[in-house]
């Protein structure tokens, strides 16, 4: 997709750049953010009290997670600027890895919506000011915009990640020859001169 240029305007070394920096600022503001919400003992679903071994085990999990990724996108910043192969790969592998689990994730969501279909209407006609018709429009119409937002977030997203791979190829391809040394720096021994 994006061979030397992102978004067709930018060079792609400044497209790196700026794609880590933003995914830098996205998952320290997730990290915060999960710090700041840790969840307390009795939490209740439909008046089920929920096992919250289970509730720290996925907080204390997307902590982590949130942390690996952004410690990966602060290397792709600094790798974007002193152009380091290694630190550019890293970034490239996390970023493809989040890109897929946030497609999965938004497809399970998809599908759970679709299969919750009557009890999402069924909720939202128990309000006295709304009816069963008003709420199937509004699901409809839910569904429809939910899916073109997930639709192009996703394709973004791809389309990002091809843009860090296509610049990481580069980088390899640029890199792959080993850099010539000065003869006068690296003196032939005594005797392979005595035959010259």
């Amino acid at each position: 997709m994006g061979q030397y240029k992102c978004c067709r305007c930018i060079p792609a070394r400044a497209g790196v750049m700026i794609i880590a920096l933003i995914s830098t600022m996205i998952y320290l503001a997730c990290t915060v953010s999960l710090f700041l919400t840790k969840p307390y003992s009795n939490v209740t679903y439909n008046g089920i009290e929920l096992n919250m071994s289970i509730i720290n085990g996925i907080y204390y999990a997307s902590i982590a997670i949130s942390i690996i990724f952004a410690l990966a996108s602060i290397l792709g910043v600094i790798g974007s600027i002193v152009q380091q192969r290694k630190m550019i790969a890293i970034f490239k592998i996390s970023y493809w890895t989040m890109s897929l689990i946030q497609f999965l994730l938004s497809v399970i969501t998809v599908i759970v919506f679709v299969t919750k279909r009557t009890e999402i209407i069924e909720a939202c006609a128990a309000y006295p000011e709304e009816s069963l018709d008003t709420c199937t429009v509004y699901y409809r119409n839910f569904m429809i915009s939910y899916g073109i937002i997930v639709f192009l977030f996703n394709f973004i997203q791809f389309y990002f990640a091809s843009v860090i791979s296509a610049y990481a190829t580069r980088l390899r391809r640029t890199n792959m020859h080993e850099k010539l040394r000065d003869l006068e720096d690296f003196p032939e021994p005594l005797n392979k001169t005595e035959f010259f």
